[in-house]
């Protein structure tokens, strides 16, 4: 974000998002919701998330107020007016990057060519297996975590997944019938 008036990053908005729907809440409880979401596929190492903090409130999206007591000098964050302003700015703009996301596995089958038959479908199956373990998981979290619109977005994680598997079937099917 190169300034107030300047559109939110998705990551920039996610963070700010959670921080409105739970404020006041710490950097370190931040981190915490990042790493206990299977949806969620940001990077919640300090590296990422305190940089993030520093740009919305030199933006003056966000305000911190230090924790009473507390000796470290943890501070609790909040939104401002400007950052509930630019949130509400970022969930109606679309990008096209929103339309269709980038896939690190579209990209891989592209090159599948590098790949011998057999290691092709043991890919495939190997990630099968871990999408049936993410739908799993989801579905628990999803039993276990109350947020706005729990049920849009629990559906949208869920279908994803199944719609990836249902593309693997199609991606296997390919991988079988070549004789290469």
């Amino acid at each position: 974000m190169r300034g107030a008036k300047q559109s939110l990053t998705d990551n920039e908005a996610t963070l700010l998002a959670l921080v409105a729907r739970a404020q006041p809440i710490t950097a370190y409880q931040i981190a915490k919701v990042y790493d206990s979401s299977p949806i969620s596929n940001f990077n919640t190492s300090p590296g990422k998330i305190y940089p993030i903090i520093r740009r919305l409130r030199s933006a003056g999206l966000l305000g911190a107020r230090p924790v009473s007591g507390d000796a470290r000098g943890t501070e609790q964050l909040e939104t401002t007016h400007e950052g509930t302003e630019a949130l509400r700015a970022w969930i109606k703009e679309i990008r096209p990057a929103h339309l269709l996301p980038e896939d690190p596995l579209r990209t891989k089958v592209q090159s599948f060519d590098l790949l011998s038959r057999e290691e092709r479908i043991e890919w495939i199956s190997e990630l099968k297996l871990e999408l049936l373990k993410k739908l799993e998981e989801v579905e628990r979290y999803g039993a276990e975590v109350t947020v706005p619109n729990q049920e849009l977005v629990h559906e949208n994680a869920v279908s994803t997944i199944r719609r990836r598997m249902d593309w693997l079937d199609l991606v296997l099917n390919r991988v079988v019938r070549d004789k290469a």
